[in-house]
Protein backbone atom coordinates (compact mmCIF):
# COMPACT_ATOMS: atom_id res chain seq x y z
CA UNK A 1 0.00 0.00 0.00
CA UNK A 2 1.32 3.62 -0.53
CA UNK A 3 2.06 5.90 1.99
CA UNK A 4 -0.14 8.57 2.28
CA UNK A 5 2.47 11.53 1.50
CA UNK A 6 3.47 9.62 -2.16
CA UNK A 7 -0.20 9.14 -2.95
CA UNK A 8 -0.54 13.20 -2.35
CA UNK A 9 2.42 13.79 -4.48
CA UNK A 10 1.24 11.40 -7.11
CA UNK A 11 -2.25 12.44 -7.32
CA UNK A 12 -1.25 16.53 -6.78
CA UNK A 13 1.74 16.47 -9.52
CA UNK A 14 0.40 15.59 -12.23
CA UNK A 15 -2.28 18.33 -11.87
CA UNK A 16 0.54 20.78 -11.48
CA UNK A 17 2.36 20.03 -13.93
CA UNK A 18 -1.05 20.53 -16.35
CA UNK A 19 -1.84 23.88 -14.39
CA UNK A 20 1.61 24.86 -15.11
CA UNK A 21 1.53 24.04 -18.77
CA UNK A 22 -1.89 25.88 -19.20
CA UNK A 23 -0.47 28.94 -17.59
CA UNK A 24 2.66 28.93 -19.56
CA UNK A 25 0.53 28.67 -22.99
CA UNK A 26 -1.82 31.03 -21.94
CA UNK A 27 -0.06 33.50 -21.01
CA UNK A 28 1.78 34.52 -24.10
CA UNK A 29 1.42 37.55 -25.41
CA UNK A 30 -1.53 37.51 -27.99
CA UNK A 31 -1.25 41.33 -29.42
CA UNK A 32 1.24 41.33 -32.34
CA UNK A 33 4.39 42.99 -31.19
CA UNK A 34 4.29 46.62 -33.33
CA UNK A 35 6.80 48.82 -34.01
CA UNK A 36 6.42 52.95 -33.73
CA UNK A 37 8.58 54.40 -36.17
CA UNK A 38 8.53 58.15 -35.30
CA UNK A 39 8.68 60.44 -38.88
CA UNK A 40 9.86 63.43 -39.52
CA UNK A 41 8.43 66.57 -37.94
CA UNK A 42 8.56 68.54 -41.23
CA UNK A 43 5.91 70.09 -42.22
CA UNK A 44 2.48 72.77 -40.91
CA UNK A 45 1.40 71.84 -37.08
CA UNK A 46 -0.59 73.43 -34.95
CA UNK A 47 0.05 73.54 -31.32
CA UNK A 48 -3.32 71.86 -29.36
CA UNK A 49 -1.76 71.28 -25.73
CA UNK A 50 0.77 72.09 -23.77
CA UNK A 51 0.61 70.08 -20.47
CA UNK A 52 3.20 71.29 -17.84
CA UNK A 53 4.07 69.30 -14.65
CA UNK A 54 3.86 70.75 -11.71
CA UNK A 55 1.15 72.92 -12.28
CA UNK A 56 1.19 77.26 -12.00
CA UNK A 57 -0.91 78.93 -9.89
CA UNK A 58 -1.91 81.88 -11.44
CA UNK A 59 -4.42 84.53 -8.97
CA UNK A 60 -4.93 81.27 -7.72
CA UNK A 61 -5.98 78.70 -10.08
CA UNK A 62 -4.26 76.07 -10.82
CA UNK A 63 -3.16 75.30 -14.73
CA UNK A 64 -2.08 71.97 -15.66
CA UNK A 65 -2.44 72.72 -19.55
CA UNK A 66 -1.89 76.05 -20.52
CA UNK A 67 -2.77 76.69 -24.18
CA UNK A 68 -7.03 76.48 -23.61
CA UNK A 69 -6.95 79.12 -20.87
CA UNK A 70 -4.40 81.21 -23.14
CA UNK A 71 -6.52 80.28 -26.27
CA UNK A 72 -9.82 81.52 -24.17
CA UNK A 73 -8.01 84.90 -22.89
CA UNK A 74 -6.21 85.80 -25.50
CA UNK A 75 -8.39 85.38 -28.51
CA UNK A 76 -7.18 81.90 -29.58
CA UNK A 77 -3.74 83.13 -30.74
CA UNK A 78 -1.97 79.74 -30.36
CA UNK A 79 -4.70 78.00 -31.71
CA UNK A 80 -4.17 80.21 -35.07
CA UNK A 81 -0.82 79.59 -35.26
CA UNK A 82 1.03 77.96 -37.53
CA UNK A 83 3.97 76.53 -37.23
CA UNK A 84 6.10 75.03 -40.21
CA UNK A 85 9.14 72.85 -39.57
CA UNK A 86 10.95 72.61 -43.03
CA UNK A 87 15.17 72.39 -44.40
CA UNK A 88 15.71 72.59 -40.72
CA UNK A 89 14.39 76.24 -39.96
CA UNK A 90 11.25 76.73 -37.64
CA UNK A 91 8.89 79.74 -38.55
CA UNK A 92 5.82 80.64 -36.49
CA UNK A 93 2.84 83.26 -38.33
CA UNK A 94 1.88 84.38 -35.23
CA UNK A 95 2.66 88.04 -35.85
CA UNK A 96 0.90 88.01 -38.79
CA UNK A 97 -2.24 86.62 -37.06
CA UNK A 98 -5.12 89.82 -36.14
CA UNK A 99 -5.75 87.49 -33.63
CA UNK A 100 -2.30 87.37 -31.20
CA UNK A 101 -1.94 91.60 -32.09
CA UNK A 102 -2.56 91.64 -28.00
CA UNK A 103 -2.28 88.18 -27.08
CA UNK A 104 0.87 88.81 -25.38
CA UNK A 105 1.19 85.83 -23.20
CA UNK A 106 0.13 83.53 -26.20
CA UNK A 107 2.76 84.97 -28.23
CA UNK A 108 5.51 84.86 -25.28
CA UNK A 109 4.89 80.91 -24.92
CA UNK A 110 5.00 80.41 -28.79
CA UNK A 111 7.99 82.30 -29.44
CA UNK A 112 9.93 80.59 -26.04
CA UNK A 113 9.76 77.73 -27.95
CA UNK A 114 9.75 78.41 -31.96
CA UNK A 115 10.89 82.35 -32.12
CA UNK A 116 11.78 83.57 -35.23
CA UNK A 117 15.89 82.74 -36.70
CA UNK A 118 15.05 79.17 -34.98
CA UNK A 119 16.50 76.36 -36.41
CA UNK A 120 16.10 72.76 -35.52
CA UNK A 121 18.24 69.22 -36.16
CA UNK A 122 15.83 65.76 -35.26
CA UNK A 123 16.45 61.97 -34.99
CA UNK A 124 13.80 59.26 -34.85
CA UNK A 125 12.94 60.18 -31.56
CA UNK A 126 14.80 63.49 -30.63
CA UNK A 127 14.20 67.40 -31.48
CA UNK A 128 16.56 69.69 -30.88
CA UNK A 129 15.38 73.56 -31.45
CA UNK A 130 18.11 76.30 -31.64
CA UNK A 131 16.58 79.61 -30.90
CA UNK A 132 16.34 82.06 -28.04
CA UNK A 133 17.39 78.74 -25.92
CA UNK A 134 18.06 75.47 -27.26
CA UNK A 135 15.57 72.77 -26.28
CA UNK A 136 16.21 69.25 -26.72
CA UNK A 137 12.53 67.15 -26.45
CA UNK A 138 11.62 63.54 -26.87
CA UNK A 139 9.70 63.31 -29.91
CA UNK A 140 6.95 61.22 -31.11
CA UNK A 141 5.48 61.68 -34.23
CA UNK A 142 2.43 59.67 -36.36
CA UNK A 143 0.33 61.19 -39.17
CA UNK A 144 -1.82 63.39 -37.63
CA UNK A 145 0.02 64.53 -34.24
CA UNK A 146 3.29 65.14 -33.02
CA UNK A 147 4.09 64.87 -29.21
CA UNK A 148 7.16 66.87 -27.63
CA UNK A 149 8.15 66.47 -24.27
CA UNK A 150 10.97 68.45 -22.57
CA UNK A 151 11.91 69.78 -19.33
CA UNK A 152 12.94 73.55 -18.77
CA UNK A 153 14.46 75.16 -15.22
CA UNK A 154 11.79 77.97 -15.75
CA UNK A 155 7.96 77.38 -15.42
CA UNK A 156 5.50 79.14 -17.65
CA UNK A 157 5.55 82.32 -15.33
CA UNK A 158 9.51 82.59 -15.73
CA UNK A 159 10.09 81.49 -11.93
CA UNK A 160 12.85 79.20 -11.54
CA UNK A 161 10.79 76.03 -11.12
CA UNK A 162 11.80 73.05 -13.09
CA UNK A 163 9.23 71.80 -15.43
CA UNK A 164 8.32 69.19 -17.48
CA UNK A 165 6.47 70.46 -20.71
CA UNK A 166 4.47 67.99 -22.68
CA UNK A 167 3.71 69.77 -26.26
CA UNK A 168 0.95 68.03 -28.82
CA UNK A 169 0.70 69.17 -32.06
CA UNK A 170 -1.39 68.40 -34.74
CA UNK A 171 -0.43 68.15 -38.48
CA UNK A 172 -2.48 71.29 -41.01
Amino acid sequence: MASPKRSFLFSVLPSAVILGLLLVVSCKNDDPTTTTTNNSIQGSWRITAVNISPAVVQSGVSFSEITSPLNLLENNCIGSTTLTFSNGTVTNNSTSISACTNSTNSKQLVNTFFASSTSYTETDNQLTVRGPQTITATKTVNNATATLVTSLSVNPLNQPTPTSYTMVLTKQ
